[in-house]
């Protein structure tokens, strides 16, 4: 069962079967094996986002599991993508997350092979008793595809087409025109849970006003609308600028919507006695900023102006949207250990507006709120490098992934910890927890299960 767009509701009660679940899909290897074969090699794919791939030359690699994509934009402004493995001895061309090239080669023996995975060039090739087929060993094709500011890959061909898999999200998620937007962070920690655990903990909000009490103090989180969608998508409408209505409401602002009120030049002192006049207070100031430098917000509604959308795209992709910046979070298995995964996270900005509209300050940035107009894109900008590390960096505050993911991540380990207890062996869903079961239903009819 699916809703569409327009029929969002609060999570009171579920409106698909809470069926629940055993472990056994965040533990056994068979089951990650079934994964493998069933569920990445005939999904779609989010392999990264387009301004990566702007301009011929520019590539993106994309591991999965045990395997490896280069998706390119060739010389001749066609989007390709190919598995990521020299076709003579198997060796990785491209370890980079992102970059520039003319060429692939291989650093063993020196194959050249062209931004379209055509072999071009082998050293000695006359040695080759069997000959060099050139067109028989150009790099492997994957089918590739581009929409709402992303780049898909599919390693399997299936009948379900790319704008029929996103067709229930993408009016929704293409108003945020992602395709505007310049990566301005890539991350990707190592974590030691399942892959699953990280769309799980991104497909509720049950545990925010534990996990993350800053919360309570600038988003609706309670009674925050939710979607389940065809295909396993689902959507979390967050309201910002307010309180939890879970909690008792403050007489004054909190230190967060005061923080929010000062961005846009507004006295939090005039809010005493005025809390839930803030939310529209904030929507009226943006707008107002936004016209006055001529930003195009007139697709978007108040509602958009000040809260959070969130879309999990099936199966791996956690996408949090403003007007003005988003995150792209990513989560993928290991590739032997079903107690181990990666989660990525590309965050993007949509540079404009004029020099000198930005306000906020560090720790706005630090928790990852979003509290002002962007200005024009920096003169030296350069897409960053992607920064690796452990969930253990995290927790010893080497890294930082913004103060919610940091506590998700402080938490998850556990969690898969205590999948592994004799004590456990079943996950016990509320109906607020319902986007986690729509998941696991159409993880489910992906891999047969019952």
């Amino acid at each position: 069962m699916a809703t569409t767009f327009a029929q969002a509701h609060t999570p009171d009660r579920s409106p698909i079967a809470i069926r629940n679940f055993t472990k056994e899909r965040y533990v056994s290897p068979g089951w990650m094996e079934r994964e493998a074969e069933q569920l990445w090699a005939t999904s779609w794919l989010v392999a990264g986002v387009a301004a990566d791939v702007r301009e011929p030359g520019q590539f993106i690699t994309f591991d999965i599991g045990k395997l490896s994509v280069i998706v390119a934009r060739g010389a001749d402004g066609a989007l390709r993508a190919m598995h990521n493995a020299c076709t003579h001895r198997g060796t990785r061309l491209v370890t980079a997350a992102a970059g520039v090239l003319r060429k692939f080669v291989c650093p063993y023996h020196a194959w050249v092979y062209g931004l379209d995975g055509a072999l071009e060039s082998v050293p000695g090739a006359g040695r080759f008793s069997n000959g060099v087929p050139r067109e028989e060993l150009s790099l492997r094709p994957v089918e590739v595809g581009e929409a709402l500011g992303l780049v898909f890959i599919r390693l399997t061909p299936g009948p379900l087409t790319l704008a029929e898999f996103l067709a229930p999200l993408a009016a929704a998620i293409g108003t945020y025109r992602l395709d505007l937007m310049d990566v301005t962070g890539d991350q990707s920690v190592s974590h030691l849970c399942n892959w699953k655990a990280i769309i799980d903990n991104f497909a509720e909000l049950y545990h925010v006003p534990f996990l993350h009490p800053i919360h309570r103090r600038m988003f609706e989180c309670t009674t925050a609308p939710i979607g389940l969608y065809d295909h396993g998508h689902t959507a979390v409408f967050v309201e910002g600028g307010v309180t939890d209505s879970g909690f008792p409401v403050p007489d004054v602002p909190s230190d967060m919507q005061a923080m929010q009120l000062e961005a846009f030049g507004l006295d939090p002192a005039a809010f005493r006695g005025r809390v839930g006049e803030i939310r529209p207070a904030l929507q009226r100031a943006k707008r107002a900023l936004a016209a006055e430098q001529g930003l195009a917000y007139a697709d978007f509604t108040d509602a958009q102006l000040t809260d959070v959308w969130q879309f999990n795209l099936f199966p791996n992709v956690i996408l949090s949207v403003t007007p003005e910046s988003a995150w792209l979070m990513r989560s993928r298995p290991d590739a032997a250990d079903p107690g181990r995964s990666m989660l990525d996270m590309i965050t993007l900005v949509r540079f404009h507006g004029t020099p000198g509209s930005e306000a906020g300050d560090e720790e706005g940035e630090r928790i990852g709120t979003h509290f002002r107009l962007n200005g024009p894109r920096p003169a030296d900008y350069r897409r960053p490098e992607r920064d690796s590390f452990t969930h253990e960096d995290i927790l010893a505050g080497a890294k930082t992934m913004t103060v919610t993911i940091d506590e998700d991540i402080s938490l998850l380990g556990r969690v898969q910890q205590g999948m592994a207890s004799a004590g456990f062996d079943r996950v016990w869903l509320s109906d607020e927890e319902c986007r986690v079961q729509h998941f696991h239903d159409a993880l489910d009819r992906c891999l047969g299960a019952e």
